[in-house]
């Protein structure tokens, strides 16, 4: 999977380091590498996030796109 040809809305299923687990995730977008040592982020969201560092928590974190390509795959199995 290429994380510089997702779609903003789509559902991805993110393996856990060391294969223990998977989560599900919503693509939100890609902000682009900014220069030497600044790489590409993904932006993803998970409903059940919501929350879990305080009240103002919104459920959104990144990932590189090297362990997007790595551990992602698109939700329905789809690699």
């Amino acid at each position: 999977m290429r994380p510089s040809h997702l779609k903003p809305g789509t559902w991805l299923v993110i393996r856990e380091d060391f294969g223990t687990g998977e989560y599900r995730a919503r693509f939100e977008g890609r902000t682009p590498a900014q220069g030497k040592g600044r790489p590409a982020v993904n932006h993803l969201f998970n409903p059940e996030w919501v929350g879990l560092s305080g009240a103002d928590d919104c459920g959104a974190a990144t990932i590189s796109d090297y362990e997007l390509a790595r551990r992602g795959r698109l939700l329905g199995g789809r690699p």
